[in-house]
Order: structure tokens, then sequence, then C-alpha cells
């Protein structure tokens, strides 16, 4: 059965309909089920409880519910959500002063495989439905207090979003529309690992959304080292994003997940600077979050600050924007994917579905 959070307005005035229910009642569910978030039909106190019940029978007000929460000593805290047919997959909440950002995902499990992070482990179980990557936002939010509002929101937990474009453009709308969450556009980031076709898809939505490119490495060998799954060049890629920013206007971000040793080298830096030249954008290097498993098996280490400090001046001195992403919920399985992996572990691997290898 389908949670009323994963119809659309036209589907759930359908619901409403052969509920025999009336239009406006449909309007009336979608103000709770929105702006006031209820997980309840019991909740929904205008709407007439012979058609709460008929909707109930068929749909469900929502599909997920937390099974585990990991709160950091920083107030990081990671949500682990159960879906309808028993996946999982993860969230997090970072509040940061006066920002407080959400992190969610676009799959059940990721297929794109880098070397350093725990999504990919056991690849890619399924896309999620619309609904699955709204609620996401729905249950984080019920969880703040009062007088902390979610700001910001960033795609980039677990999953490549570019490939699943069908139902995260959908939910973007739902999560940007005044009628649903109301969150601005210039307030929400998609972030990919390089799918210039993808991203041309993803440039001619509206609104316009941030997009940020996991980028890595800009040495074509290195970059497959790092994301064995990467079959366009470094080159395409970024042409793909610069592309984006001449017809959105939004600079892009580069972001560079750094491990000691493989690709925080002064040679590194040299790459990226000849790679993007002067291209309007920023590049956001991230320490590595070390995952016990990964250590193990590939020896992969996070690069100490002043490594960290150096590649970064390396890049400005080369003409580009840099940050550096401060480490948060160290303490609570940081890492993407790193809860759902200590605390319910998916079956072996599985690859792709044929419409996602491109």
């Amino acid at each position: 059965m389908r949670a009323l959070t994963d119809l659309t307005d036209t589907e759930l005035g359908e619901a409403v309909r052969e509920a025999g229910g009336q239009p406006f009642q449909a309007r009336q569910l979608a103000h709770w089920l929105w702006k006031h978030a209820v997980d309840d039909y019991a909740a929904m106190q205008n709407v007439p409880q012979r058609l709460r019940q008929a909707l109930a029978a068929k749909h469900p007000v929502r599909a997920a519910t937390i099974v585990k929460q990991d709160l950091a000593e920083d107030g990081t805290e990671k949500l682990l959500l159960r879906l309808a047919d028993g996946e999982t997959v993860e969230c997090v909440v970072i509040p940061d002063g006066d920002r407080t950002t959400l992190c969610i995902s676009t799959q059940v499990g990721c297929p794109v495989g880098c070397v350093f992070c725990a999504s990919g482990m056991f690849g890619v179980r399924r896309n999620l439905r619309t609904g699955e990557i709204v609620e996401q936002v729905l249950v984080a939010r019920a969880r703040l207090d009062g007088n902390r509002p979610l700001t910001n929101l960033v795609v980039m937990g677990m999953g490549e979003p570019m490939l699943n474009l069908d139902h995260l453009l959908p939910a973007l709308q739902r999560l940007h529309d005044p009628g649903g969450l109301n969150i601005g556009a210039r307030r929400i980031t998609v972030s990919t690992s390089g799918y210039p076709r993808q991203m041309e898809r993803f440039a001619a939505a509206d609104p316009s959304y941030n997009l940020a490119v996991s980028l890595h490495a800009a040495n074509d060998e290195l970059r497959r080292r790092l994301v064995p799954t990467a079959t366009h060049p470094v080159r395409e890629i970024i042409a793909a994003a610069h592309r984006y920013f001449g017809l959105k206007g939004r600079e892009v971000t580069y972001e560079v997940v750094l491990l000691e040793g493989v690709n925080d080298r002064p040679v590194d830096a040299a790459h990226l600077i000849a790679a993007i030249g002067r291209l309007p954008c920023t590049i956001n290097l991230i320490p590595w979050n070390p995952v016990a498993e990964i250590t193990k098996a590939r020896g992969l280490r996070r690069p100490a600050t002043a490594r960290v400090d150096g590649f970064a001046e390396a890049l400005r001195q080369g003409g580009l924007k840099v940050t550096v992403r401060r480490q948060r919920g160290a303490d609570r399985s940081a890492a993407c994917g790193q809860l759902r992996l200590r605390e319910a572990p998916p079956p072996g691997a599985c690859a792709a579905p044929d419409d996602q290898r491109t």
C-alpha cells in the first residue's frame, strides 16, 4: 500500500473521491500532512471519521518509522528509518549555530561504491519513492526543538541522487512548494558523484537548487581507484557542472574526501587546479570520517589537520576558493551508511538496476 505522503495532489484527490469524500477534503488532508506533519489519521480532526477509515484501509499516513537514533556530543543526531518493506535508510540532523542542516538519502544502499564509504558496501537495494524521501524531512523536523527550525537540506546521504531523479525531483518540489514544506530552493543542495546526462536533466528542472559534485580527485586514474564505477572522464563532469552554472547562475561546489597519502598530496592539488582553472566554484575539502570496517579492509586513514590545511592552502594559492568541512558526530557512527551497517546489516551485495548503469 502506498502511503499518503507518496501520493501526488492528483492521486490524493482521486483517493479521496474513491473513498466517498469531496475535493475540498483532499486539501484538508494535504494541510494535515505537510503543514501539521501528522502521522496518524486520528489527528486529522476536521476530516470525517468514515473518510479516514476508508482511506486508512488503503493508505497508511506514512511508510517510515525510527528504529535507531544516535546523538553525538556535538548535537548531531543520526536516524535509522525502517521503511514499509523492512529496508532501512539513514538521515542526519546537523546543528551548527543558528543553522540546522538535514542530510537525507535517495536510495537504499548505493551503487557508486566509493572505496571510503559505508553506504555502498552492499551495493544498492532499490530507489526510494518520492514519499520516502520527503518523510525523512518530516520525521527529522518533528524531533527539532521549536526554537531550532530546519534551515538547510542536503541530499548527500545514502545513494546517488542523479540515479533516482524520477522520485527525487517530485520530492524536492514537495519540499520546496509553499503548499508543501516550504523550504527555499537556495537552501537545498543535491550532491552527485558525476553523471553528465542526468546533471543536464537536473539543470532543466525548476526551481534552481544548489549542485555539489563529489569529485575526490581530478586525475582520472586515481578517481577510478576511489570511485570504481566512475565511467565519465573528469573533464566531462566538470563541463556538465559548468553548464549547470551557466543555466542556473548557481556556483557549483566540488567535494573532495581527503584520504592520507592517497589524494591529499601536492600533485593532487596541482591536478585540481589544472582541471578546474578559474571556473566559478568552491572546493569543499572533507577529511575522511573513519569507518572501522573500511580501515581494516583497505588501510585508509584520515589526514592530520596540518596536512589538510596545507592542501587547502595549495589550492588557494592556485586561485581556487576553498572551504574545509568540520568533522561532526565523530563519536556516534558519523560516516554515511555506518549506522545502517552496524544496526541492520543488509544481505549480500546487489548490483545496480539496468537503468542505473549509465
